[in-house]
């Protein structure tokens, strides 16, 4: 080979090394960029030393999708509803609880079976406060606490009228639901109170109900009592003018405040003979006054209204002592109904509690699912909707079918019936006769 086309060939193959060696320097260079700079380590097994720049060792975040259910992440699972509550209060711990705790459990039954249901727009919280003994005087700080609360929408109770009477105006300056299952003086619902509602007959239907039951046993000679409260002055005084409009005599008509020794009340019983005494309060008085009458002689016919029919009032009175004693109240008993909807409610309420339904446990379900009811009709577009307004204004407007009654309403928020059931203790056990139409 000539001399110069050996010293080209060298010469290109020094030109190609070159080369080689700058896109080698260049490559370092590039790869320190990469690297992200000084101090840079390589912070486990899994991942790329610093400086591959391999977009393949990119670790997407794996998508969450069991962990997002639980935490509420899609709008359509219960977690994710907005909470509302209902509140009440009564008689929750006093000595006329018996009255009082079966209303609150139908309620619990009620929301909690709604919440099962899933169809509203929100989960229900249920609120419970207790009055201890119904005390008029304890229940408007009662009051003021669920109406400051912001979350609750509608408030099912008081349970005895004089609490109620004491909370009415309250409510309704807040403009918020007052359903009452259990309270039944007449005037609650002629006292201007704006968002009160009845969902039961009242003492008006009450009391001529007992002197009803009188005019069909033969009773011409009766005495009546109350107890100085709001709810048993209300009653004795429906029950003295229906006496006296059926043409009977009240040969004895007696206020006294509740006690323990009732001696001078049953000496003037029997002084009087009476075939017929209406005890107008509550069950913890009224066991005392029969037991009492009994044990002193009395043979006429002792009778008393709702607030003394609870399930173990023939046990107190002592089982001799109370057959056929005579009670009236404004509720049914639930198991005896052969409504499939009333037995449903019933096998529910015993599954829960472990016990039968008493009373108003079943006016407790029903004020609550008609509230519930109105509540799903205001959440219809969503839980925005849900006010205390529109609550209020959709109980007005309701013609819920409960396992009761239907629920439709009357100026004033008295529920549209007028029904009266009556009972009479046989053997300890209070059992229902009828209404007092059907004697």
């Amino acid at each position: 080979m000539p001399l110069l086309a050996r010293d080209k060939g060298v010469a290109m193959r020094k030109l190609r090394g070159t080369a080689w060696l700058a896109l080698l320097v260049s490559l370092m260079l590039l790869t320190a960029a990469c690297g992200g700079g000084e101090g840079d380590t390589d912070e486990g097994e899994g991942k790329a030393a610093a400086g591959d720049c391999d977009p393949a060792t990119l670790t997407p975040a794996e998508e969450p999708a069991e962990e997002a259910a639980a935490s509420g992440g899609s709008f359509a699972i219960a977690q994710a509803k907005p909470t509302l509550t209902i509140g009440t209060f009564g008689d929750r711990t006093g000595e006329n609880s018996n009255i009082i705790l079966p209303s609150h459990d139908g309620m619990a039954l009620a929301i909690e079976q709604a919440n099962a249901a899933g169809n509203l727009p929100v989960t229900l919280a249920f609120k419970p406060l207790d009055n201890r003994n119904g005390a008029a005087d304890t229940a408007p700080a009662i009051a003021q606490q669920l109406i400051g609360d912001q979350s609750v929408v509608a408030v099912l109770g008081g349970g005895f009228s004089g609490e109620t009477a004491a909370t009415g105006g309250l409510f309704s300056e807040a403009g918020l639901l007052f359903f009452s299952a259990s309270a039944t003086r007449p005037d609650l619902t002629q006292s201007g109170f704006q968002t009160f509602f009845r969902g039961l007959a009242n003492d008006n239907d009450q009391g001529t109900g007992i002197v009803g039951v009188f005019e069909h046993l033969g009773c011409q000679r009766v005495a009546v009592v109350d107890d100085k409260t709001p709810y048993g002055q209300g009653l004795a005084d429906v029950a003295r003018a229906s006496a006296e409009d059926a043409g009977m005599e009240i040969v004895l008509d007696e206020s006294i405040e509740p006690t323990t020794d009732y001696t001078a009340l049953v000496d003037s019983v029997i002084a009087a003979d009476p075939q017929a005494v209406f005890y107008s309060g509550y069950a913890a008085q009224f066991q005392l006054v029969a037991k009492q009458l009994r044990e002193k002689g009395y043979e006429g016919i002792i009778s008393s209204g709702d607030g003394s029919k609870e399930e173990t009032i023939g046990e107190k009175i002592g089982a001799a002592e109370a057959e056929n004693v005579i009670l009236t109240c404004p509720c049914p008993d639930i198991n005896l109904s052969s409504e499939p909807e009333a037995q449903e409610f019933v096998e529910a309420f015993e599954a829960k509690y472990q016990k039968r339904p008493e009373i108003y446990a079943a006016e407790g379900f029903d004020v609550a699912n008609t509230t519930i009811e109105a509540i799903g009709e205001c959440g219809a577009d969503g839980a925005a909707g849900i006010t205390r307004e529109c609550v209020t204004e959709n109980v007005k407007s309701s013609d819920y079918e409960g396992i009761t009654k239907v629920f439709r309403f009357a100026e004033g928020g008295q529920v549209e019936t007028g029904a009266v059931s009556v009972f009479v203790i046989r053997d300890g056990v209070v059992k229902e006769v009828g209404t007092v139409d059907s004697l």
